[in-house]
């Protein structure tokens, strides 16, 4: 009777179970059902801002990230350069005020500025071992294959990781600033020691702060990094010119010591950007939680294995991603050598010849090469997750992409800076004795920007493809040919010599990327060509009406004044970029590059 009893209630238990199977199988359908209208339904931006991932089911939630790469790509690339260029372009701007304060030691204050940087970019580069790119890869592989679980493991031993990284750099650059400051053009041994110490607090907190973004990027979210960029950037300006007031004004100071205190704002900088990726990760934690939980736990992955291989990996992302910091230590090193040697300057005019384009061009270019870092940044996961999944004809189409949208935004930004070089040089540093060799070297330097951001697009592609040995091999023979040029080239040319061996030296590594790239993926050159050349042709004409537009509005405002100097920039860049514009609506490139939505403004405008 009792086994009897157990038989029927165990059948019983059976149907309930197989009932409420069928039920869950029902609800399951429904809540797909229910997502797919509401997806439909509801624009889903690049963080899923519209829909909280946590109110859908798993399914759902991972299906956000399939976007398609395009969209990705011109949402992410749209973040990452307004961050970029917002942080650069304040970056630049404080350079008015900040100079208004120096008065007439502004030309030694920009050189003890461009003594300090190019040391601390690549003592900052060795502290980060680019584990924010090899984490942004390595975030983008988990999660094309589900393991969000892995990822996060990752992340956060290496969050460890990277905080010893920084001590270890920073005690190390302060240390041996003194050697880095006799080898330096410079007032004196003793300013420039002091300048470069400034800076080392900083690598305590920009490590582990660059790697935060890595993740974030992983997941193709760029708008942390691009919000954190300029919330960083802010709070650094602030105290840049509240204690150079302080200092040069209330105080009457050294211009050393408001140097030194303008470079340590990078990390008062750093360490406001911190407090607020903890909050974005707060924020991401909360809709990716279910995910992430949800992900396989029977993945196991030695923490100590993978951070070895991202170590392992990051090593060619630190050399390449210093490409520019290295060709800057060569003119460090060798300007006021050579300059000594083939000129009869004096010490201290040659340091602020050297500021003339280390600092004061320089500081303007990097806000166009900061689009191609923005591009090239939102590239990474896209294209890594196309080679693991060896979607050949996405990479194409992702590439073809990143080069129509590298020319579509650099060729009119570095030739429009070339046509108003003359007043938005004043405009920013004033006129000085210095002031045509400043507007000749802003102008050369515009021209270059092109050159290094290709270099920067190009080799970030191969380093996505795992073709590091290659991408280091074709930097070391483009350093080689600037370091052998580099005498001639100041011998010849003076102070504009650096920015021509630079020139030269990256052009050379870009065309070596761009070979092996095309062995790897057979990209259709013809239709990349095809496009380049119309956004060169548009550009062609662009440049022309600016400069007859600077030609017109110089009879009525004067370049040498900061307000007409303004006025004027403003005008040349209203003409010019209406005619960009107009043509690019006209041919449709516009439509190719930036998605078809752009030709809303056609209609708007009347165009056809």
């Amino acid at each position: 009777m009792t086994e009897y009893n157990s038989r029927v209630e165990r059948k019983k238990a059976e149907k309930a179970l197989k009932k409420a199977e069928k039920e869950a199988a029902k609800n399951i359908k429904k809540q797909k059902m229910n997502t797919k209208r509401k997806m439909k339904d509801v624009h889903i931006s690049s963080d899923s801002e519209n829909i909280p991932v946590s109110e859908l089911p798993i399914e759902a939630a991972v299906e956000i990230s399939d976007i398609s790469a395009g969209d990705k790509m011109i949402q992410g690339t749209f973040w990452m350069t307004f961050g970029s260029i917002f942080s650069r372009l304040l970056g630049a701007l404080y350079i008015i005020p900040w100079n208004a304060m120096m008065g007439s030691s502004s030309d030694i204050g920009n050189a003890l500025f461009a003594v300090g940087y190019p040391p601390y970019q690549l003592f900052l580069a060795l502290g980060i071992a680019g584990f924010p790119s090899a984490m942004s890869k390595k975030i983008a592989q988990y999660n094309a294959k589900k393991q969000y679980r892995a990822g996060e493991e990752l992340f956060k031993k290496s969050m460890v990781f990277m905080l010893i990284t920084g001590v270890i750099s920073s005690i190390i650059m302060y240390a041996i600033a003194p050697i880095i400051a006799s080898n330096s053009p410079g007032s004196s041994v003793e300013d420039n020691t002091l300048v470069i110490r400034a800076l080392a607090p900083a690598l305590l907190v920009v490590p582990a702060m660059s790697l935060v973004r890595g993740y974030f990027q992983g997941y193709q979210n760029m708008i942390p990094s691009a919000i954190t960029q300029v919330v960083e950037q802010v709070v650094r300006v602030v105290y840049i010119l509240f204690a150079t007031f302080l200092v040069m004004q209330v105080f009457n100071g050294r211009i050393a010591v408001a140097v030194a205190h303008s470079t340590f704002a990078a990390f008062i900088g750093a360490v406001a950007s911190c407090m607020m990726l903890v909050w974005y990760y707060r924020k991401h934690m909360q809709k990716f939680a279910p995910v992430i939980e949800s992900s396989p736990d029977d993945v196991e992955i030695d923490i100590k294995s993978a951070i070895k291989e991202m170590l392992k990996e990051s090593i060619p992302f630190i050399l390449i991603g210093s490409g520019i910091t290295f060709g800057k230590l060569i003119d460090q090193f060798s300007f006021s050598r050579f300059m000594a040697v083939t000129t009869e300057y004096n010490t201290v005019t040659i340091a602020k010849l050297y500021g003339l384009f280390s600092f004061n061009a320089d500081k303007l270019i990097m806000i166009i090469i900061s689009l191609a870092v923005g591009l090239s940044a939102t590239a990474i996961p896209l294209l890594v997750e196309n080679y693991t999944q060896k979607n050949i004809n996405g990479l194409r189409e992702q590439i073809k992409k990143i080069f129509e949208l590298f020319a579509f935004v650099m060729f009119p930004s570095a030739l429009g800076m070339m046509v108003v070089s003359k007043p938005i040089y004043n405009l920013f540093y004033g006129v000085s004795d210095y002031n045509i060799q400043g507007v000749q070297l802003l102008a050369i330097a515009s021209i270059m920007s092109i050159i290094l951001g290709a270099f920067t697009i190009s080799a970030t592609i191969l380093q996505s493809f795992g073709k590091h040995i290659q991408a280091i091999l074709y930097l070391g023979i483009g350093l080689l040919a600037k370091m052998i040029l580099q005498y001639p080239m100041i011998a010849l040319f003076e102070t504009a010599g650096p920015l021509y061996s630079t020139s030269i030296g990256f052009l050379l590594t870009t065309v070596l990327c761009m070979w092996n790239i095309h062995k790897i993926v057979s990209f259709d050159l013809r239709s990349i060509g095809k496009s380049v050349l119309i956004i060169s042709l548009i550009t062609g004409w662009m440049t022309s009406v600016a400069f007859i537009a600077r030609l017109l509005l110089e009879v009525f405002l004067s370049p040498d004044r900061r307000l007409t100097a303004l006025l004027l920039v403003a005008g040349i860049a209203v003409a010019g970029g209406s005619v960009f514009m107009y043509l690019a609506l006209k041919t449709r490139i516009a439509d190719q590059v930036l998605g078809n939505r752009i030709g809303s403004l056609r209609q708007k405008f009347h165009i056809k």
